[in-house]
């Protein structure tokens, strides 16, 4: 498909095309040069770099969200502009160009979960920090150190009274969500929806309940499906977004319907196997 010279953008290096928080409704490619990707939390260290046949921008195209980070030239480089109206035409007209979109997302979307997952395990790691040998163990309970009798005063012999145990903090989640390999989701009592699925870096998806830990054939949408708490009552609603289906004791749900769940019942989102418990 050709392309009117207006179209095309040139951008000297170290100029911005656009800023973290912008509006856009623009995608890239990138005819020449290099475009760096920064977040500002991460400084200035680039968290992608784009070379020539490479894109960038592509979200504003999908939703409405603002830009997630800020792309700088770092040489001269020469842009195609392609705007939210002409997209779908673009796509239609030229399906390779579609197919090559969804492949690149794809491996972008993989990336992002390889490095969280990465992170996850470096950060469990440092969480449990190994006892040293020798180490003593702190008492739970002391008792005030009494003072050791004068002349004046005899020695007595008197039996403190032993202080009652602590009571053990209760648990914010009143149900719970478990693997039958072990792990439990919590589902925290402070709120009354959880969306399940898996994180997403690049859109901002986070969910409450993030099954990614044990579906290692990504099997899970990232909005996959919602648990909503209605009192004391539970339900689980299939998103609209969801590829690999969700059931309830072998029983697909329809998308957008609240079904309601209880203690002992079988979930699956995708792959993932779950019994819903109370906690």
């Amino acid at each position: 498909m050709s392309q009117a010279a207006d179209a095309f953008i040139d951008i000297p290096s170290g100029k911005t095309v656009f800023a973290e928080g912008d509006a856009g409704q623009t995608m890239y490619i990138i005819e020449s040069g290099s475009i760096d990707l920064l977040v500002e939390a991460r400084g200035k260290e680039a968290i992608a770099s784009f070379g020539p046949g490479e894109f960038f921008g592509e979200l504003s195209l999908l939703d409405d969200q603002p830009r997630f980070a800020t792309a700088i030239a770092r040489k001269p480089t020469r842009l195609l502009k392609i705007e939210r109206d002409g997209f779908s035409g673009l796509l239609q007209e030229n399906v390779e160009i579609a197919v090559r979109l969804l492949r690149c997302l794809a491996q972008r979307h993989q990336q992002c979960e390889m490095r969280l997952a990465s992170a996850l395990i470096e950060s469990g790691a440092k969480k449990r920090k190994p006892v040293p040998a020798g180490a003593p163990i702190e008492a739970t309970q002391q008792s005030p150190a009494k003072a050791a009798p004068t002349a004046a005063e005899p020695s007595k012999t008197t039996i403190e009274p032993q202080a009652p145990l602590a009571a053990k903090p209760r648990s914010r989640a009143t149900c719970v969500l478990r693997h039958a390999e072990g792990e439990v989701f919590p589902l925290d009592a402070a709120l009354n929806e959880f969306l399940v699925g898996r994180p997403d870096p690049a859109s901002g998806i986070n969910p409450e309940v993030n099954l990614s830990t044990v579906d290692p054939t990504r099997s899970l949408s990232r909005r996959h499906a919602k648990l909503i708490r209605q009192g004391q009552l539970f339900f689980v609603r299939e998103e609209t977004s969801t590829v690999n289906g969700t059931f309830l004791n072998n029983v697909r749900i329809k998308t957008g319907e609240d079904v309601p769940v209880k203690p002992g019942d079988k979930l699956r989102f995708g792959a993932v196997e779950i019994e819903f418990s109370a906690a």
